[in-house]
């Protein structure tokens, strides 16, 4: 395909990813918007968000749904790719390889996201969607009235455990500290209900079951006391780490993996922009997200119409 300086590829259509394909199109300019999975990212694994201004409560899935249909307002197709490589081009242009076709662009913007960090314990992938999930929303029906854990000690954890209370018989959460990350709401909510147990500081240390799991098996990190809970369902809030392996350009993250970018969210690379949670910053929610779209898409459409 050859280059055309209004043709921009967004690759990631969450919060962010999505913005910035409302503001490009807005501005006169034609991004192509690769996304793998589905428009909304990783909201669409959230029971629910109630801290986005203007909207006092809406459901994760919902909201990917408002959004997909936002884009189709503007005719903006999602293109339904997984990006496979992303590499540079020696005249400064992008080349941009998916698991079916490549192109090249003179502007991409990075919204890929994270991805859920590997919790490597015993019978972690022989019980994987056999009764242990990263997803309470997607999974948690599943369980309806049958006793399930959580690992975690985040926002994510806490609220997704509030959410399977009101479906399961029980609900254990296990954090590795005294000291959790989640806001302190979030923490008093999970503890006001009634079917619900804090272990913490514990650790898992192993899964059991025949068929489909069964059981976990807790270690206190201060006594090393070992507990055995039954359980049918074990959800993962262990964290993420950023989605950039298939990134063929250095230097473009921190010691952590994430993606450095300038006030106006362009990385070292000239023309190269990194939005949401991908990149490194100090908060990572809806509300940010949206606005590092909107900032990257409209430093794009000033530097185009300056010919930079």
């Amino acid at each position: 395909m050859s280059i055309n300086p209004k043709e921009v590829a967004i690759i990631g259509l969450g919060p962010a990813g999505t913005s910035a394909a409302i503001y490009l199109k807005r501005y006169g300019m034609i991004p192509y918007c690769y996304e793998k999975e589905v428009v909304g990212g990783k909201v669409n694994q959230t029971e629910k968000i109630e801290n986005v201004a203007g909207i006092k409560s809406i459901g994760g899935p919902n909201l990917g749904m408002l959004l997909e249909d936002q884009l189709g307002s503007y005719d903006i197709a999602p293109i339904y790719q997984e990006v496979k490589e992303l590499s540079l081009n020696e005249d400064g242009t992008f080349h941009l390889v998916t698991n079916k076709e490549s192109h090249d662009f003179k502007y991409v913007i990075l919204a890929n996201g994270l991805a859920e960090r590997p919790f490597p314990i015993p019978g972690e992938e022989e019980f994987h969607k056999r009764g242990i999930s990263r997803c309470a929303i997607c999974d948690g029906p599943l369980y309806k009235g049958k006793d399930v854990a959580v690992v975690g000690a985040g926002n994510a954890a806490f609220e997704e455990a509030t959410y399977l209370a009101s479906i399961c018989s029980h609900v254990t959460l296990v954090a590795r500290r005294k000291e959790f990350r989640a806001d302190e709401s979030a923490v008093e909510l999970f503890r006001k209900q009634k079917n619900a147990t804090i272990y913490a500081p514990y650790e898992v240390i192993s899964a059991a079951g025949n068929a489909v799991l069964e059981s976990i098996t807790i270690r206190n990190k201060e006594t090393k006391e070992e507990k055995m809970i039954s359980v049918s369902g074990l959800f993962l809030y262990v964290g993420e780490i950023p989605s950039t392996s298939f990134l063929k350009i250095e230097g473009l993250a921190n010691e952590k993996g994430y993606l450095v970018t300038d006030n106006y969210l362009e990385t070292k690379v000239k023309n190269l922009y990194a939005v949401g949670d991908c990149r490194d910053t100090p908060l990572r929610q809806v509300a940010t997200a949206t606005g590092d779209g909107a900032l990257a898409a409209t430093r794009i459409h000033t530097s185009y119409q300056e010919g930079k």
